[in-house]
């Protein structure tokens, strides 16, 4: 059952990964983004710069803080318009991380599935303002320490992309 569960999201994210798009087909995004959460080891902050290419419908973070830097794609696979006539819109977005952790002596990975979920609003055609939840669950390792477990959190993130 876990297994046609899986397909089935996937297959939707490709299908529809454009379909809801709030910005015009095959233009660029290109922003910055800053943040903060909880994780399984305590909080976290830090910033992004955010890209959204025009050749796929994958939003890039290249996330960094004062003990990681990271990287992600998302699928926006839902987008609908909360508020029309001011050009509010909300999105579900399922997505991959990859983030390396360094902490005095010690070197750490963490990789795994995320969910987005967020509101989108275009002050002007050219102007994005975002918000969005972030929980996430993937697995980690501490090398110096051996130790490996679940990676597993919730960030928070506002952000502003311009669109070209």
């Amino acid at each position: 059952m876990k297994k046609i569960l899986v397909v089935l999201v996937l297959g939707a994210i490709l299908v529809t990964g454009t379909a809801f798009a709030d910005h015009p087909e095959g233009s660029f995004g290109i922003g910055v983004q800053g943040g903060g959460g909880w994780s399984g080891g305590g909080g976290i902050y830090g910033g992004a710069l955010t890209i959204k290419e025009t050749v796929s419908p994958i939003f890039w973070a290249i996330s960094f803080g004062g003990n990681y830097l990271g990287i992600s794609g998302d699928v926006r696979f839902i987008e609908g318009a909360l508020v029309d006539s001011i050009n509010l819109h909300w999105y579900i977005a399922a997505g991959l991380y990859a983030n390396f952790y360094v902490f005095s002596n010690d070197f750490g990975i963490g990789f795994g599935g995320q969910l987005p979920i967020g509101l989108s609003w275009h002050l002007l055609e050219f102007i994005e303002l975002y918000f969005q939840a972030v929980p996430y669950i993937g697995v980690g390792a501490f090398f110096s320490r051996d130790s490996y477990g679940l990676d597993w959190g919730v960030g928070a993130n506002i952000g502003l992309r311009l669109w070209f």
